[in-house]
């Protein structure tokens, strides 16, 4: 992976965790996160589950997802205490880049 997509994706990591941030409390669907991050330029589905499941993954919880087997798109996300801490920058994580 060159250097310029593996910066995007951890942009596109710090995106997913400013929108959830913003919504914290509620839970949505991840269609309706994948909306917002329209001003991001269009998002195939599978980069999406990447950073799902690299915000997800053990040692990391910044979220969780409650995962419609049906349709994956309707699937429940929130963001978690340990994630709300990476957004507010408490703490850092080196493959989470925030757009400032």
């Amino acid at each position: 992976m060159d250097a310029i997509k593996v910066m995007e994706a951890k942009l596109l990591r710090g995106s997913v965790i400013e929108k959830l941030y913003l919504t914290y409390g509620t839970d949505i669907r991840i269609s309706a996160l994948k909306n917002t991050l329209r001003s991001k330029g269009f998002i195939p589905d599978t980069e999406l589950k990447k950073v799902i499941f690299y915000l997800g993954g053990e040692g990391k919880k910044y979220i969780h997802v409650e995962i419609n087997k049906d349709n994956w798109t309707d699937s429940l996300i929130w963001l978690t205490p340990a994630g709300v801490n990476l957004a507010e920058r408490d703490v850092e994580d080196i493959g989470v880049v925030f757009d400032e």
